[in-house]
């Protein structure tokens, strides 16, 4: 069986090891709580938050977002429109502000994939049950 891709796994917030678990509690990112991770993973039981304070560096990774969301979008309005630059802020910042829960999201996903390897023979395990 084809193993699953590294993208297809950040997409539908997977676990990185084993890329069947889910990461958060709810699938919806615009729940209430969309915050909330599960403590480990319910297929491979890898733990997430490896140390107290692992997550500030997803907090660099959210940013690089917002500037590579922003950007674009600062050009696209300064030359089809007519909006003035204090005008496109607000309009970046409501941006951001409502892509908040999914920038939060897959900062962490990413996150963890750059730290956890991907475990085929895990994979293959769980896929052959």
């Amino acid at each position: 069986m084809p193993e699953s891709s590294v993208a297809k796994s950040i997409f539908t917030c997977s676990c990185p090891r084993c890329r069947q678990g889910k990461v958060f509690t709810y699938k919806n990112p615009y729940h209430r709580r969309f915050t909330k991770i599960e403590k480990k993973c319910s297929k491979c039981n890898l733990v997430y938050e490896m140390e107290q304070g692992f997550w500030y560096g997803a907090m660099y990774i959210s940013y690089a977002f917002g500037v590579l969301l922003s950007i674009p979008v600062v050009v696209i309005l300064s030359y089809t429109t007519e909006l003035e630059i204090f005008q496109i802020t607000g309009v970046i910042f409501i941006l951001l502000f409502l892509l908040m829960p999914i920038l939060f999201r897959y900062s962490r996903i990413v996150f963890l994939h750059i730290f956890i390897p991907y475990d085929k023979q895990i994979d293959a395990e769980k896929r052959m049950k």
